[in-house]
């Protein structure tokens, strides 16, 4: 419990760029679950639909990691310089 209160407050600690970063690239991944999510259900049915909602179901992963390693490197190289 004691880990999670020490990232919980390094998470709110961060530099403003890293946790824009970080912020959009969650934003954007939860926009592409849910467009993945109307086509599944069938509300919006776009040609080709099924593997479009294969990729919109599996680039939010690779959104996340991308950020989160964006998020992580800017926070690491401004707490040096600091």
């Amino acid at each position: 419990m004691k880990t999670i209160k020490a990232v919980y407050h390094r998470m709110l600690s961060m530099c403003p760029s890293a946790w824009r970063i970080f912020l959009s690239s969650l934003q954007l991944s939860c926009l592409l679950l849910l467009g993945s999510l109307l086509i599944h259900t069938g509300i919006v049915t776009p040609p080709d639909s099924s593997r479009l909602a294969a990729a919109l179901f599996e680039l939010p992963e690779a959104i996340l990691l991308i950020g989160l390693l964006g998020s992580v490197c800017l926070e690491d190289f401004y707490s040096r310089s600091s």
